[in-house]
Protein backbone atom coordinates (compact mmCIF):
# COMPACT_ATOMS: atom_id res chain seq x y z
CA UNK A 1 0.00 0.00 0.00
CA UNK A 2 1.12 3.74 -1.03
CA UNK A 3 2.36 5.81 2.05
CA UNK A 4 -0.74 8.47 0.48
CA UNK A 5 -3.22 5.42 0.83
CA UNK A 6 -1.72 4.79 4.62
CA UNK A 7 -2.36 8.16 5.07
CA UNK A 8 -5.88 8.17 3.68
CA UNK A 9 -6.87 4.84 5.17
CA UNK A 10 -6.36 6.47 8.62
CA UNK A 11 -7.02 9.83 8.23
CA UNK A 12 -3.72 11.41 9.03
CA UNK A 13 -3.72 12.87 5.36
CA UNK A 14 -2.07 16.48 6.96
CA UNK A 15 0.30 14.84 9.27
CA UNK A 16 1.30 11.99 6.66
CA UNK A 17 1.25 14.78 3.00
CA UNK A 18 3.94 16.79 4.93
CA UNK A 19 6.12 14.04 5.01
CA UNK A 20 5.45 13.11 1.53
CA UNK A 21 6.00 16.41 0.49
CA UNK A 22 9.20 16.86 2.24
CA UNK A 23 10.57 13.82 0.86
CA UNK A 24 9.73 14.92 -2.57
CA UNK A 25 10.87 18.14 -2.52
CA UNK A 26 10.92 20.22 -6.12
CA UNK A 27 14.84 21.36 -6.61
CA UNK A 28 15.31 25.31 -5.85
CA UNK A 29 15.67 25.89 -9.61
CA UNK A 30 12.08 24.54 -10.98
CA UNK A 31 10.60 26.43 -7.85
CA UNK A 32 11.89 29.47 -9.00
CA UNK A 33 11.12 28.59 -12.03
CA UNK A 34 7.30 28.69 -11.17
CA UNK A 35 7.37 31.26 -8.76
CA UNK A 36 8.40 33.32 -12.21
CA UNK A 37 5.54 32.05 -14.34
CA UNK A 38 2.87 32.79 -11.07
CA UNK A 39 4.31 36.59 -10.85
CA UNK A 40 3.60 36.93 -15.03
CA UNK A 41 0.07 35.31 -14.39
CA UNK A 42 -0.62 38.43 -11.67
CA UNK A 43 -2.68 41.05 -13.58
CA UNK A 44 -2.38 44.83 -13.16
CA UNK A 45 0.35 44.38 -10.71
CA UNK A 46 2.08 47.46 -10.08
CA UNK A 47 3.56 50.18 -10.43
CA UNK A 48 6.88 48.19 -8.77
CA UNK A 49 7.28 44.68 -7.43
CA UNK A 50 10.61 42.56 -7.09
CA UNK A 51 11.38 39.53 -5.87
CA UNK A 52 14.72 37.79 -4.99
CA UNK A 53 15.63 33.83 -4.05
CA UNK A 54 18.69 32.64 -2.87
CA UNK A 55 20.59 29.86 -1.66
CA UNK A 56 23.43 30.35 0.64
CA UNK A 57 26.39 30.57 -2.52
CA UNK A 58 23.99 32.35 -5.06
CA UNK A 59 20.61 34.47 -6.28
CA UNK A 60 18.83 31.57 -7.75
CA UNK A 61 16.31 34.32 -9.06
CA UNK A 62 16.08 38.50 -9.40
CA UNK A 63 12.48 39.16 -10.72
CA UNK A 64 11.57 42.78 -11.44
CA UNK A 65 8.48 44.29 -12.93
CA UNK A 66 7.22 47.91 -13.45
CA UNK A 67 8.21 51.32 -12.42
CA UNK A 68 9.92 52.60 -9.15
CA UNK A 69 8.08 56.24 -9.74
CA UNK A 70 4.93 56.11 -11.28
CA UNK A 71 5.45 59.99 -12.23
CA UNK A 72 8.87 59.51 -13.90
CA UNK A 73 8.12 56.09 -15.07
CA UNK A 74 12.05 55.18 -14.01
CA UNK A 75 12.13 51.25 -14.17
CA UNK A 76 12.21 49.30 -11.09
CA UNK A 77 15.56 47.05 -10.79
CA UNK A 78 17.79 44.40 -8.55
CA UNK A 79 19.85 47.47 -7.63
CA UNK A 80 16.39 49.98 -6.62
CA UNK A 81 17.00 50.83 -2.81
CA UNK A 82 13.39 50.47 -1.34
CA UNK A 83 12.13 51.13 1.86
CA UNK A 84 11.91 47.91 4.23
CA UNK A 85 9.98 49.46 6.86
CA UNK A 86 9.80 46.66 9.84
CA UNK A 87 12.71 44.49 9.09
CA UNK A 88 15.14 46.77 10.07
CA UNK A 89 14.75 44.97 13.19
CA UNK A 90 16.61 41.62 11.87
CA UNK A 91 19.51 43.94 10.84
CA UNK A 92 19.60 45.32 14.45
CA UNK A 93 18.96 42.15 15.88
CA UNK A 94 22.02 40.78 14.45
CA UNK A 95 23.82 43.93 15.34
CA UNK A 96 23.46 44.26 18.79
CA UNK A 97 24.59 40.46 19.03
CA UNK A 98 27.95 41.48 17.59
CA UNK A 99 27.99 44.18 20.04
CA UNK A 100 27.40 42.26 22.74
CA UNK A 101 29.92 39.46 21.83
CA UNK A 102 32.59 42.13 21.61
CA UNK A 103 31.62 43.79 25.18
CA UNK A 104 30.43 46.88 23.52
CA UNK A 105 26.79 46.33 25.18
CA UNK A 106 25.97 43.67 27.07
CA UNK A 107 22.56 42.32 26.28
CA UNK A 108 21.58 40.75 29.43
CA UNK A 109 22.86 44.14 31.17
CA UNK A 110 19.10 45.87 32.56
CA UNK A 111 17.47 49.52 31.90
CA UNK A 112 17.98 50.17 35.14
CA UNK A 113 22.00 50.07 35.06
CA UNK A 114 22.01 52.33 31.69
CA UNK A 115 19.09 54.80 33.32
CA UNK A 116 19.50 54.37 36.83
CA UNK A 117 16.94 57.20 37.34
CA UNK A 118 14.69 55.70 35.56
CA UNK A 119 10.61 55.09 36.60
CA UNK A 120 8.28 53.36 34.61
CA UNK A 121 4.63 53.26 35.15
CA UNK A 122 2.62 50.94 37.24
CA UNK A 123 5.16 49.37 39.28
CA UNK A 124 7.12 47.64 36.17
CA UNK A 125 10.76 47.53 37.30
CA UNK A 126 13.56 48.39 34.79
CA UNK A 127 15.81 46.15 36.99
CA UNK A 128 13.88 43.14 35.91
CA UNK A 129 14.39 43.94 32.26
CA UNK A 130 16.87 43.37 30.20
CA UNK A 131 18.10 44.76 26.72
CA UNK A 132 17.43 41.12 24.85
CA UNK A 133 13.90 41.56 26.31
CA UNK A 134 13.47 44.64 24.80
CA UNK A 135 14.58 43.51 21.16
CA UNK A 136 12.27 40.25 21.83
CA UNK A 137 9.23 42.37 22.60
CA UNK A 138 9.11 41.31 25.90
CA UNK A 139 9.65 44.22 27.94
CA UNK A 140 5.71 45.31 28.95
CA UNK A 141 5.31 48.56 28.79
CA UNK A 142 3.23 50.44 25.80
CA UNK A 143 3.98 53.61 24.42
CA UNK A 144 2.00 54.43 21.45
CA UNK A 145 2.74 58.03 21.84
CA UNK A 146 6.48 57.36 21.20
CA UNK A 147 6.81 55.23 18.43
CA UNK A 148 4.24 57.53 16.66
CA UNK A 149 6.80 60.33 17.42
CA UNK A 150 9.73 58.16 15.94
CA UNK A 151 8.02 56.91 13.17
CA UNK A 152 5.61 59.99 11.67
CA UNK A 153 7.32 63.12 13.93
CA UNK A 154 10.71 62.89 14.51
CA UNK A 155 13.41 61.30 16.70
CA UNK A 156 13.44 62.78 20.60
CA UNK A 157 17.05 63.33 21.76
CA UNK A 158 18.03 59.66 23.45
CA UNK A 159 19.24 61.71 26.39
CA UNK A 160 15.50 62.28 26.82
CA UNK A 161 14.41 58.53 26.92
CA UNK A 162 14.00 57.45 30.90
CA UNK A 163 11.50 61.52 31.05
CA UNK A 164 9.23 60.06 27.96
CA UNK A 165 8.84 56.77 29.40
CA UNK A 166 8.38 57.81 32.91
CA UNK A 167 5.69 60.51 31.31
CA UNK A 168 4.40 58.45 28.29
CA UNK A 169 4.55 54.59 29.06
CA UNK A 170 2.06 52.55 30.32
CA UNK A 171 2.22 48.83 31.71
CA UNK A 172 0.97 46.28 29.44
CA UNK A 173 -0.38 42.87 30.38
CA UNK A 174 3.45 40.56 30.46
CA UNK A 175 4.65 38.22 27.69
CA UNK A 176 5.32 39.00 24.17
CA UNK A 177 3.74 41.97 22.41
CA UNK A 178 5.12 42.89 18.79
CA UNK A 179 5.74 46.72 18.44
CA UNK A 180 8.69 49.13 18.05
CA UNK A 181 9.28 50.39 21.71
CA UNK A 182 12.13 48.01 22.91
CA UNK A 183 14.02 48.71 19.65
CA UNK A 184 13.83 52.56 20.07
CA UNK A 185 14.18 52.14 23.33
CA UNK A 186 17.84 49.83 21.92
CA UNK A 187 18.99 52.72 20.30
CA UNK A 188 18.66 55.43 22.79
CA UNK A 189 20.49 53.21 24.94
CA UNK A 190 23.45 52.35 22.51
CA UNK A 191 23.29 55.99 21.40
CA UNK A 192 23.93 57.26 25.31
CA UNK A 193 26.62 54.21 25.72
CA UNK A 194 29.00 54.48 23.10
CA UNK A 195 28.19 58.13 21.62
CA UNK A 196 27.59 56.46 18.26
CA UNK A 197 24.25 56.07 16.59
CA UNK A 198 22.47 53.20 15.53
CA UNK A 199 22.62 53.87 12.12
CA UNK A 200 26.88 54.66 12.22
CA UNK A 201 26.96 51.26 13.83
CA UNK A 202 24.60 49.26 11.27
CA UNK A 203 26.73 50.70 8.56
CA UNK A 204 29.91 50.28 10.17
CA UNK A 205 29.36 46.79 11.18
CA UNK A 206 26.98 45.35 8.45
CA UNK A 207 26.87 47.37 5.75
CA UNK A 208 30.62 48.16 4.59
CA UNK A 209 31.94 44.53 5.63
CA UNK A 210 28.76 42.94 3.59
CA UNK A 211 28.97 45.40 0.63
CA UNK A 212 25.52 46.22 1.18
CA UNK A 213 26.23 48.82 -1.32
CA UNK A 214 22.42 49.77 -1.65
CA UNK A 215 21.77 49.79 1.80
CA UNK A 216 21.24 52.35 4.03
CA UNK A 217 19.19 53.44 7.13
CA UNK A 218 19.02 57.20 6.15
CA UNK A 219 17.02 58.51 2.60
CA UNK A 220 19.36 61.13 2.32
CA UNK A 221 22.24 58.47 1.16
CA UNK A 222 20.76 58.22 -2.37
CA UNK A 223 20.22 60.59 -5.03
CA UNK A 224 15.96 60.50 -5.45
CA UNK A 225 15.90 59.62 -8.75
CA UNK A 226 17.37 56.12 -7.48
CA UNK A 227 14.82 55.44 -5.03
CA UNK A 228 11.93 53.73 -5.25
CA UNK A 229 8.75 56.25 -4.52
CA UNK A 230 6.05 54.48 -2.39
CA UNK A 231 2.25 54.55 -4.16
CA UNK A 232 -1.02 54.42 -3.50
CA UNK A 233 -3.94 53.21 -6.07
CA UNK A 234 -6.58 55.87 -6.20
CA UNK A 235 -8.90 53.59 -8.88
CA UNK A 236 -8.87 54.00 -12.49
CA UNK A 237 -9.97 57.18 -13.00
CA UNK A 238 -7.17 58.96 -10.47
CA UNK A 239 -4.48 56.27 -11.16
CA UNK A 240 -1.46 56.21 -8.79
CA UNK A 241 -1.04 58.67 -5.87
CA UNK A 242 2.83 59.02 -5.43
CA UNK A 243 4.39 59.10 -1.82
CA UNK A 244 7.25 60.56 -1.28
CA UNK A 245 9.98 58.29 1.20
CA UNK A 246 10.62 59.34 4.26
CA UNK A 247 12.96 62.09 5.43
CA UNK A 248 15.90 60.74 7.67
CA UNK A 249 14.16 62.44 10.50
CA UNK A 250 11.68 59.36 10.89
CA UNK A 251 14.13 56.41 9.76
CA UNK A 252 14.25 54.71 13.40
CA UNK A 253 15.88 52.08 14.61
CA UNK A 254 12.53 49.65 14.62
CA UNK A 255 11.93 51.06 10.85
CA UNK A 256 13.87 52.82 9.08
CA UNK A 257 15.92 51.15 5.93
CA UNK A 258 16.26 51.42 2.21
CA UNK A 259 17.72 48.22 0.66
CA UNK A 260 17.56 46.80 -2.99
CA UNK A 261 16.64 43.33 -3.74
CA UNK A 262 20.24 42.59 -4.90
CA UNK A 263 21.01 43.27 -1.30
CA UNK A 264 18.09 41.70 0.85
CA UNK A 265 19.90 38.64 -1.65
CA UNK A 266 23.19 38.83 0.30
CA UNK A 267 21.71 39.36 3.70
CA UNK A 268 19.48 36.22 3.56
CA UNK A 269 22.91 34.17 2.20
CA UNK A 270 24.28 35.51 5.41
CA UNK A 271 21.44 33.91 7.42
CA UNK A 272 21.80 30.60 5.69
CA UNK A 273 25.18 30.36 6.06
CA UNK A 274 27.22 31.97 3.59
CA UNK A 275 30.37 33.38 3.04
CA UNK A 276 30.74 36.16 5.97
CA UNK A 277 33.62 39.27 6.33
CA UNK A 278 35.92 38.93 8.43
CA UNK A 279 35.09 39.55 11.82
CA UNK A 280 31.45 38.66 11.76
CA UNK A 281 31.40 35.76 13.95
CA UNK A 282 29.22 32.99 13.12
CA UNK A 283 28.42 32.56 17.32
CA UNK A 284 26.49 36.03 16.56
CA UNK A 285 24.60 34.83 14.06
CA UNK A 286 23.69 31.46 15.43
CA UNK A 287 22.74 33.56 19.15
CA UNK A 288 20.48 36.40 16.30
CA UNK A 289 18.99 33.17 15.68
CA UNK A 290 17.64 31.95 18.59
CA UNK A 291 14.18 32.20 19.96
CA UNK A 292 14.10 35.18 23.03
CA UNK A 293 10.37 34.92 23.27
CA UNK A 294 7.49 32.34 23.18
CA UNK A 295 4.69 32.74 21.16
CA UNK A 296 1.10 31.38 21.36
CA UNK A 297 1.18 29.35 18.28
CA UNK A 298 -2.78 29.69 17.31
CA UNK A 299 -2.22 33.64 17.54
CA UNK A 300 -3.19 34.98 14.35
CA UNK A 301 -0.40 36.74 12.27
CA UNK A 302 0.24 38.50 8.90
CA UNK A 303 1.88 35.21 7.69
CA UNK A 304 -1.20 33.44 8.14
CA UNK A 305 1.58 30.50 9.87
CA UNK A 306 1.80 28.67 13.07
CA UNK A 307 5.08 30.58 14.38
CA UNK A 308 5.56 29.82 18.24
CA UNK A 309 8.73 32.31 18.71
CA UNK A 310 10.36 35.40 18.01
CA UNK A 311 14.24 36.11 17.64
CA UNK A 312 15.63 39.09 17.51
CA UNK A 313 14.03 40.74 14.44
CA UNK A 314 12.26 37.63 13.12
CA UNK A 315 9.21 35.48 13.55
CA UNK A 316 9.98 31.82 13.55
CA UNK A 317 7.55 29.47 12.29
CA UNK A 318 6.66 26.14 10.68
CA UNK A 319 5.51 25.66 6.66
CA UNK A 320 4.70 21.96 6.50
CA UNK A 321 7.15 20.60 8.75
CA UNK A 322 10.03 23.05 8.29
CA UNK A 323 11.43 26.13 9.96
CA UNK A 324 10.96 29.51 8.15
CA UNK A 325 12.51 32.64 9.89
CA UNK A 326 10.03 35.45 8.31
CA UNK A 327 9.48 39.52 8.76
CA UNK A 328 7.66 41.75 6.84
CA UNK A 329 7.58 45.51 6.73
CA UNK A 330 4.76 48.08 5.97
CA UNK A 331 4.36 51.54 5.82
CA UNK A 332 2.24 53.95 3.64
CA UNK A 333 2.74 53.12 -0.24
CA UNK A 334 5.02 50.22 0.98
CA UNK A 335 5.16 46.64 1.71
CA UNK A 336 7.84 43.74 2.12
CA UNK A 337 8.56 40.84 3.51
CA UNK A 338 11.46 38.24 3.61
CA UNK A 339 12.23 34.36 4.64
CA UNK A 340 14.53 31.62 5.19
CA UNK A 341 14.74 28.44 6.04
CA UNK A 342 17.65 26.53 7.45
CA UNK A 343 16.32 23.13 6.92
CA UNK A 344 15.52 23.44 2.84
CA UNK A 345 18.62 26.05 2.74
CA UNK A 346 17.12 28.84 0.47
CA UNK A 347 15.86 32.49 1.47
CA UNK A 348 13.08 35.12 -0.55
CA UNK A 349 12.61 38.51 -0.22
CA UNK A 350 9.42 40.05 -1.72
CA UNK A 351 8.91 44.05 -2.35
CA UNK A 352 6.20 46.36 -3.36
CA UNK A 353 6.26 49.74 -3.49
CA UNK A 354 2.66 49.82 -2.71
CA UNK A 355 0.37 48.96 -0.41
CA UNK A 356 -2.17 48.39 -3.23
CA UNK A 357 -3.38 44.91 -1.51
CA UNK A 358 0.53 43.98 -1.62
CA UNK A 359 0.30 43.35 2.08
CA UNK A 360 -1.62 40.20 1.33
CA UNK A 361 0.08 39.39 -1.89
CA UNK A 362 3.98 39.99 -0.48
CA UNK A 363 3.14 37.03 1.92
CA UNK A 364 1.69 34.76 -0.13
CA UNK A 365 4.18 35.41 -2.92
CA UNK A 366 6.84 33.42 0.07
CA UNK A 367 3.75 30.93 1.09
CA UNK A 368 3.49 29.96 -2.72
CA UNK A 369 7.84 29.71 -3.15
CA UNK A 370 7.40 27.49 -0.66
CA UNK A 371 4.72 25.78 -2.08
CA UNK A 372 6.32 24.99 -5.05
CA UNK A 373 9.39 24.20 -3.52
CA UNK A 374 8.41 21.28 -1.12
CA UNK A 375 6.38 20.25 -4.28
CA UNK A 376 3.01 20.68 -2.53
CA UNK A 377 -0.22 18.83 -3.97
CA UNK A 378 -1.93 22.16 -4.27
CA UNK A 379 0.24 24.78 -5.44
CA UNK A 380 -1.01 24.95 -8.91
CA UNK A 381 -4.68 25.11 -7.65
CA UNK A 382 -3.39 28.32 -5.20
CA UNK A 383 -1.36 29.69 -7.62
CA UNK A 384 -4.61 30.29 -9.96
CA UNK A 385 -6.87 31.08 -6.88
CA UNK A 386 -4.28 33.95 -6.12
CA UNK A 387 -4.24 35.20 -9.70
CA UNK A 388 -7.81 35.18 -10.09
CA UNK A 389 -8.63 37.07 -6.57
CA UNK A 390 -6.09 39.86 -6.71
CA UNK A 391 -7.59 42.36 -8.68
CA UNK A 392 -10.85 41.31 -6.67
CA UNK A 393 -8.72 42.23 -3.70
CA UNK A 394 -7.50 45.77 -4.86
CA UNK A 395 -11.14 46.91 -5.54
CA UNK A 396 -12.10 45.70 -2.20
CA UNK A 397 -9.61 47.89 -0.33
CA UNK A 398 -10.06 50.64 -2.36
CA UNK A 399 -13.61 50.68 -1.52
CA UNK A 400 -13.07 49.64 2.23
CA UNK A 401 -10.79 52.42 2.25
CA UNK A 402 -13.70 55.11 0.68
CA UNK A 403 -16.60 53.77 2.64
CA UNK A 404 -14.03 54.65 6.27
CA UNK A 405 -13.78 57.92 4.66
CA UNK A 406 -17.33 58.74 4.17
CA UNK A 407 -18.32 56.95 7.98
CA UNK A 408 -15.73 59.36 9.69
CA UNK A 409 -16.63 62.31 7.36
CA UNK A 410 -20.36 61.55 8.34
CA UNK A 411 -19.79 61.24 12.32
CA UNK A 412 -21.89 63.44 14.43
CA UNK A 413 -19.01 65.27 16.15
CA UNK A 414 -18.43 67.62 12.66
CA UNK A 415 -22.41 68.85 13.04
CA UNK A 416 -22.31 68.73 9.02
CA UNK A 417 -19.39 70.65 8.23
CA UNK A 418 -21.61 73.71 8.67
CA UNK A 419 -18.61 76.20 9.45
CA UNK A 420 -17.38 78.75 6.31
CA UNK A 421 -15.06 80.98 7.89
CA UNK A 422 -15.10 84.22 6.26
CA UNK A 423 -11.92 86.88 5.81
CA UNK A 424 -9.34 86.27 9.02
CA UNK A 425 -11.56 84.49 11.21
CA UNK A 426 -8.67 81.54 10.56
CA UNK A 427 -5.98 83.97 11.30
CA UNK A 428 -6.75 83.42 15.01
CA UNK A 429 -5.24 79.73 14.72
CA UNK A 430 -2.13 80.70 12.72
CA UNK A 431 1.07 79.94 15.16
CA UNK A 432 3.52 78.26 17.28
CA UNK A 433 2.56 75.56 19.86
CA UNK A 434 4.86 73.60 22.21
CA UNK A 435 3.75 69.89 22.96
CA UNK A 436 2.47 69.48 26.57
CA UNK A 437 3.91 65.86 26.66
CA UNK A 438 5.92 65.61 23.34
CA UNK A 439 9.37 67.41 23.06
CA UNK A 440 8.27 68.94 19.69
CA UNK A 441 6.98 72.28 18.29
CA UNK A 442 4.19 72.48 16.06
CA UNK A 443 2.71 74.58 13.43
CA UNK A 444 -0.19 75.92 12.16
CA UNK A 445 -0.03 77.47 8.68
CA UNK A 446 -1.78 79.70 6.63
CA UNK A 447 -2.55 78.46 3.07
CA UNK A 448 -3.72 79.24 -0.06
CA UNK A 449 -6.42 76.67 0.94
CA UNK A 450 -6.81 77.50 4.49
CA UNK A 451 -4.59 75.74 7.52
CA UNK A 452 -2.16 72.96 7.83
CA UNK A 453 -0.31 71.51 10.76
CA UNK A 454 3.34 70.65 10.52
CA UNK A 455 4.68 69.09 13.44
CA UNK A 456 8.45 67.98 12.54
CA UNK A 457 7.94 65.01 9.54
CA UNK A 458 3.92 65.00 10.30
CA UNK A 459 1.76 67.06 7.95
CA UNK A 460 -2.17 67.06 7.90
CA UNK A 461 -4.57 69.78 5.89
CA UNK A 462 -6.54 71.28 8.54
CA UNK A 463 -10.59 71.48 7.26
CA UNK A 464 -13.10 74.13 8.92
CA UNK A 465 -15.90 71.78 10.66
CA UNK A 466 -17.63 73.90 13.33
CA UNK A 467 -15.51 77.01 15.35
CA UNK A 468 -12.66 75.26 16.98
CA UNK A 469 -12.65 71.94 15.59
CA UNK A 470 -11.12 70.87 12.10
CA UNK A 471 -11.03 67.82 10.26
CA UNK A 472 -7.03 66.78 9.76
CA UNK A 473 -6.52 64.78 6.84
CA UNK A 474 -3.18 63.61 5.14
CA UNK A 475 -3.31 61.66 1.62
CA UNK A 476 -7.08 61.33 -0.22
CA UNK A 477 -7.26 57.67 1.27
CA UNK A 478 -6.81 58.55 4.59
CA UNK A 479 -9.70 59.08 7.02
CA UNK A 480 -10.34 62.77 8.30
CA UNK A 481 -9.29 62.40 12.24
CA UNK A 482 -10.52 65.84 14.41
CA UNK A 483 -8.05 68.56 15.57
CA UNK A 484 -9.49 70.71 18.57
CA UNK A 485 -8.72 74.21 19.51
CA UNK A 486 -8.98 74.37 23.39
CA UNK A 487 -8.89 77.86 25.51
CA UNK A 488 -7.47 77.79 28.93
CA UNK A 489 -7.58 81.55 29.58
CA UNK A 490 -6.01 83.64 27.73
CA UNK A 491 -4.13 80.69 25.74
CA UNK A 492 -4.79 78.86 22.89
CA UNK A 493 -3.89 75.36 22.38
CA UNK A 494 -5.31 72.11 20.48
CA UNK A 495 -5.66 68.28 21.03
CA UNK A 496 -4.60 66.30 17.92
CA UNK A 497 -3.80 62.27 18.17
CA UNK A 498 -4.47 62.65 22.07
CA UNK A 499 -1.88 64.98 22.23
CA UNK A 500 -1.95 68.46 23.43
CA UNK A 501 -0.01 71.45 22.10
CA UNK A 502 -0.13 75.31 23.62
CA UNK A 503 1.05 78.28 21.87
CA UNK A 504 4.63 79.25 22.29
CA UNK A 505 4.34 82.62 20.92
CA UNK A 506 2.20 85.29 21.69
CA UNK A 507 -1.05 84.57 23.46
CA UNK A 508 -4.36 84.97 20.96
CA UNK A 509 -6.79 87.54 22.38
CA UNK A 510 -10.55 86.29 21.91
Amino acid sequence: MSLRAVCLWLMIVPACLSTLWSAHAAAPERATQQLRVFLDGIPELGPGYAVVVVDRERQLLGYVRGTRNAASGAPLTMATPMYIASQTKSYMGLLAELLDQRGVLRLDSTLVEHWPQLRLPDGVDPAAWTLADLLNHRVPLSGDALTTLEAYIGAPDPALYPQLLGSLATARAAGFDYDNLGYNIYAAILYQHTGKSWQAWLQDELFTPLQLRETAAQTSAFEPTQLAFNHQWLGQDLGWQVVAPKPDAIMHSAGGMMTSPRDLGRWLRLQLGGAAPAGLDARALEAAHRIGADVDIKARNAYELPCRGYAFGWNVCDFEGHTLYIHGGSYTGARSMMAFSPDLGVGIGVFSNSDNATGWLTSRTVVQFFQYLVDHPDAATWARTRQDIYPQRVAEQLAGMRARQAKARDNVRWHGWTWKPQGDELQTYVGSYRGERLPVEAQVLATDGGLRLQIGALARSLEPAVVDLFGAQNGSLDAVEPLQFLHRGLELGFQFDGERYWRADAPAAR
